[in-house]
């Protein structure tokens, strides 16, 4: 898998094309005035996928704590989600200032050019890109957006008017992608690598994705049935959308999670939720199942002995983490060095060998990539579609494939993955992913049609961690997986005064600028597909 090497583009720096034209001496070949498309992509992809995923400006960085496989004790911890918290006004801004904006330049040039692979990769970001926003904060500017010097300031357009031209847009660019083209990229697409195969791929996959984000309000169940018998969809752990990173500090390539993680205080706390759901102490959810992923997915820097730097608040053996909604009087006390941190699988942290040590940053490699949309996640789409009649598939067997699909992703991981200076973790052996999944499908055969659909949606949340917009979608839609409660957990240190945010605030810096856009209480709008 291809790293990337040296390539974060900010957002003020001036993307450089070649001249045209050595002879002409009124052209600069230092200071072109037109982007090219290849250096418009990789930008793009680099900001779509950080606006999403686990770095600090991205939205998983807040919905992973919605979602319960992460606590923070930022603002946001309690549901106390505002319009000024840095993952949603810096993840709006890169939506549209920069990522759109750059989409917009890569189809105007790629149309002029007749560069149609780059023309439709750039409807296919640009149709993914809105289907998030809609997803995450309802009604958003789409008509209007990045239409300057038209308007400035875009008024937000209705999200059930959006998914039809989103589905439309992908259409588009899987017919694009699929054209004769005078350029083709390569190198510089950082998912791909120019395999427009792959690229048609992810788009219907997207689109079978929205289809069943769609199906308790419309009947979808023609479109999702084409979609299947096409059979042209994501296949394997190769076509996942994902972006690979590097090693490098200087340009720093790692992934942005594990920058997070590992520099200055450490942010990021397992939840106590997740962790008693995946070790089989959780009463509510897959009690007594130990999941095999565990040393995988978060790294003990305590031993079962060892002394913590303050008094812990919730401490079981080597994991120290604390509480959603805390107010105790541990909740704030320092444990950079004795926390339990994120891991091997998620950020490419390092493997949990019980070596017990506070590591550094190069102490694990930092480049696992970000995952977006995977194979195992469309499996469990269609288990979901399948188990809810919407097709006649075998929910059982699409779900028995989902998770298999799921450790194999760990597994990969594994393959690839650097230890530092550790011993080489083994992949997850058959033994244990078989008894595993026995395991859930004999809770599975057990449960009504309601049981059976939150163990999927359930397994479906566990393969998620390290991404979390997805799920938090999944949530709203389906009230699955069963999430952490801090006014019912019997604690008098944890509570929550504020309900679960249905929607995120627009950005702050969005409404103090833009006239058409006001502000919207996140525990009152709903997106238009969420029937639940």
């Amino acid at each position: 898998m291809k790293k990337i090497l040296s390539i974060f583009l900010s957002a003020g720096m001036l993307l450089t094309s070649g001249c045209n034209d050595f002879f002409d001496i009124n052209d600069d070949p230092n200071n072109p005035t037109e982007a090219s498309v290849n250096l418009l992509l990789t930008n793009t992809e680099i900001t779509l996928v950080n606006s999403l995923g686990m770095s600090t400006s991205g939205l998983s960085a807040i919905l992973s704590v919605y979602m319960h496989q992460m606590t923070r004790r930022q603002g946001f911890d309690a549901y106390n989600v505002q319009g000024t918290d840095f993952p949603i006004t810096q993840s709006w801004s890169q939506f549209y200032s920069i990522a759109l904006e750059d989409i917009r330049e890569m189809k105007n040039i790629g149309t002029e050019q007749e560069a149609w692979h780059y023309v439709g990769i750039a409807q296919i970001l640009e149709a993914y890109s809105y289907s998030q926003m809609v997803d995450v904060w309802g009604d958003v500017p789409f008509q209007q957006s990045n239409t300057a010097p038209e308007t400035y300031t875009p008024s937000p357009d209705e999200d059930s008017s959006i998914y039809p031209e989103v589905l439309a847009m992908l259409d588009e660019g899987i017919a694009n992608v699929e054209k004769t083209s005078t350029l083709t990229p390569g190198s510089d697409d950082l998912i791909y690598g120019g395999n427009m195969a792959s690229w048609r791929k992810f788009a219907k996959t997207v689109k079978l994705k929205l289809y069943n984000q769609l199906r308790l309000v419309q009947d979808v169940s023609g479109e999702v049935n084409a979609l299947l018998a096409e059979g042209d969809l994501i296949g394997d752990q190769g076509e996942d959308f994902e972006l690979a990173y590097g090693q490098s500090q200087s340009p720093d390539n790692r992934n942005p999670g594990f920058i997070a993680d590992n520099l200055g205080t450490r942010i990021y706390y397992i939840s106590v939720w997740f962790y008693e759901t995946l070790t089989g102490k959780n009463p509510a959810i897959l009690d007594g199942i130990i999941d095999p992923r565990v040393p995988y997915y978060w790294y003990n820097q305590l031993s079962e002995t060892g002394t913590p730097q303050s008094p812990a608040e919730y401490r079981d053996g080597a994991f120290l983490s604390i509480y959603f909604g805390s107010t105790g009087p541990n909740q704030a006390g320092l444990q950079d060095q004795s926390q339990t941190i994120l891991g091997m699988y998620p950020v490419g942290g390092r493997f949990d060998d019980g070596g017990a040590i506070s590591p550094t940053q190069t102490q694990a490699p930092g480049d696992v990539p970000q995952r977006i949309l995977t194979y195992y996640a469309r499996l469990y789409i269609e288990a979901e579609l399948a188990q809810t009649g919407v097709t006649s598939g075998d929910p059982r067997a699409l779900l028995e494939n989902a998770i298999g699909a799921s450790f194999a992703k760990v597994n990969e991981v594994v393959a690839n993955y650097d230890a530092k200076g550790q011993a080489a973790p083994s992949e997850i052996s058959d033994e244990d992913i078989d008894a595993y999944i026995a395991v859930v499908l004999s809770r599975y055969d057990a449960g009504d049609n309601n049981k059976k659909l939150e163990i999927i949606m359930t397994q479906k949340w566990i393969a998620s961690f390290g991404f979390s917009v997805d799920a938090y979608t999944d949530y709203r839609r389906t009230g699955y997986p069963q999430l952490y409660d801090p006014d019912t957990d019997n604690l008098s240190f944890t509570n929550s005064s504020r309900s679960f945010p249905t929607v995120l605030p627009y950005s702050a810096t969005e409404v103090e600028l833009n006239p058409n856009i006001q502000q919207q209480n996140p525990t009152e709008v709903k997106v238009f597909w969420d029937a639940n």
